[in-house]
């Protein structure tokens, strides 16, 4: 949903961080424009080649990802579909523009809290290479805060941006390993492998008609990677439970093999699951059961 400039911004619901809006500028054939989310999800209706899908590419997972790579950045992974052409468009000598999300949450105080992550580009035709910068803005929000386009319709440059920022709860990052660490430290707790692994699974998921054309491998160990280390409590639990049956398995070959075992032979009746009281043969049968579940 697209909403006038001068319409009241939307609020959170919700204690957990969630999209409130999204915007372009100067990208694509968007000079400004907004999209507003209603209780985190965002509907985009229009023809084919309006550019639906052209505003998710150049905003999520992009603006968590940070990188300008095609095969991130567009959906089919098309190595064809560079980012400069989604500044220049094939008929502009130089352009800048601007890629915003802006997401809040009810604080425990009971106030809002926003969060805006946002990307800038500029790219020029006689360059192939094109220059990106980062920045999140904390508390304050774009279009009642921070402009990232004058009303002469002058974007916003790196440096002016910088100097707006300082004055605000924001900071500007010239490399994305930066920008990700701060993103992952505001909205995922995940660490840098655990992020990086959600990437991966969020730019697998994207991919248009997945369920038709599915590649199993990759998306199988994106999501093993993506899921949080085993904790070494449980480790150490799981090496001694092991470590008890081995014990429980020699034992009971000893006994198979006529050796004296009687002391841990209440043990192992206990383990067996019968009285300590039962006779020798009993307790053996019941081992016999519990061998190949021990194995």
């Amino acid at each position: 949903m697209t909403n006038p400039r001068h319409s009241a911004l939307p609020l959170p619901a919700l204690s957990r961080w969630q999209p409130l809006r999204l915007g372009l500028i100067e990208l694509f054939h968007y000079d400004s424009e907004e999209f507003w989310f209603r209780d985190g999800h965002l509907l985009l209706r229009g023809n084919n080649g309006t550019g639906k899908s052209k505003v998710l590419s150049l905003t999520l997972p992009f603006l968590f990802d940070a990188q300008l790579k095609p095969s991130r950045i567009e959906p089919d992974g098309d190595a064809g579909k560079k980012m400069a052409w989604n500044l220049l468009l094939g008929r502009h000598d130089r352009r800048m523009g601007y890629a915003w999300v802006e997401f809040g949450r009810i604080g425990e105080d009971g106030q809002p809290r926003y969060l805006t992550l946002g990307c800038g580009l500029s790219a020029a035709a006689a360059r192939p290479q094109v220059d990106s910068w980062f920045f999140v803005l904390e508390e304050q929000r774009i279009g009642q805060d921070l402009w990232l386009m004058s009303p002469s319709k002058v974007v916003l440059t790196r440096e002016r941006l910088r100097e707006a920022l300082q004055e605000r709860a924001g900071q500007v990052f010239d490399t994305a390993t930066a920008y990700r660490r701060a993103v992952d430290e505001r909205l995922f707790h995940l660490g840098p492998a655990r992020y990086a692994a959600l990437m991966d699974t969020l730019i697998q998921l994207r991919q248009p008609q997945l369920s038709k054309k599915p590649d199993e491998g990759n998306l199988s160990n994106a999501l093993t990677e993506a899921l949080p280390p085993m904790p070494a409590d449980l480790l150490t639990d799981v090496a001694d439970a092991l470590n008890q049956l081995e014990e429980y398995r020699r034992e009971l070959e000893e006994y198979e093999a006529g050796e004296p075992v009687q002391p841990a032979l209440p043990a192992l009746c206990r383990h067996a699951g019968q009285a300590p009281g039962a006779q020798p043969t009993q307790c053996a049968d019941r081992l016999r059961q519990c061998q190949p579940r021990a194995q």
